[in-house]
């Protein structure tokens, strides 16, 4: 039998009751969430909510191409409300966990390309988002897939990252455009 509304084991309301001393004994912890059914899909409404899938380009000399390309997912939420973070990490079981002091949250994010390819693509795939955020995901899997097969080792492949990449997060900011790294690819 499912949960209800201000039952001992209702996650909100417990978290409620213990920020109001009422009852802190019932305090969930990230792995007694991972039980609930439908985490997965919390995940996803969350992060539809709160993620941000992108790929950052940094000049490097000893790059192959003179640059370094870093695709990221990630997860931002105030201080107060880290417990949703500790479950995301808890059930991709890798990732870390930061304080981003520029906008003064706590950032989830997972930067390991192995990560990203088995772990998180395969759940957004599963469960999908249903926001525009969704495209941003079909073009940071293909990135990823290009990654993968090392095609991004390769002048026009890196320059296909690129454009890609570009193309994500239309309300982000960019140090460099897109024209300045494709056409300073060594």
């Amino acid at each position: 039998m499912g949960n209800t509304v201000g039952s001992p084991s209702d996650p909100v309301t417990t978290e409620a009751k213990s920020r109001n001393r009422l009852d802190s004994s019932n305090y969930y912890t990230p792995t007694s969430l991972l039980k609930i059914r439908n985490i997965p899909e919390y995940i996803s409404g969350y992060v539809d909510g709160e993620g941000c899938f992108t790929v950052s380009f940094n000049k490097r000399a000893k790059a192959k191409l003179g640059w370094e390309l870093r695709p990221s997912f990630s997860v931002s939420q105030n201080e107060d409300r880290r417990q949703v973070l500790d479950i995301i990490r808890e059930y991709f079981d890798c990732g870390s966990i930061r304080r981003d002091y520029a906008d003064k949250t706590v950032k989830f994010e997972i930067r390991d390309h192995n990560d990203l390819v088995q772990k998180v693509i395969p759940h957004f795939e599963q469960f999908p988002l249903l926001s525009k955020k969704q495209k941003d995901f079909e073009l940071f899997k293909k990135i990823c897939g290009i990654i993968h097969r090392s095609q991004h080792l390769r002048k026009d492949g890196f320059a296909d990252v690129v454009i890609l990449a570009y193309q994500m997060n239309g309300s982000g900011k960019r140090k460099r455009t897109k024209k300045e790294i494709i056409n300073s690819l060594v």
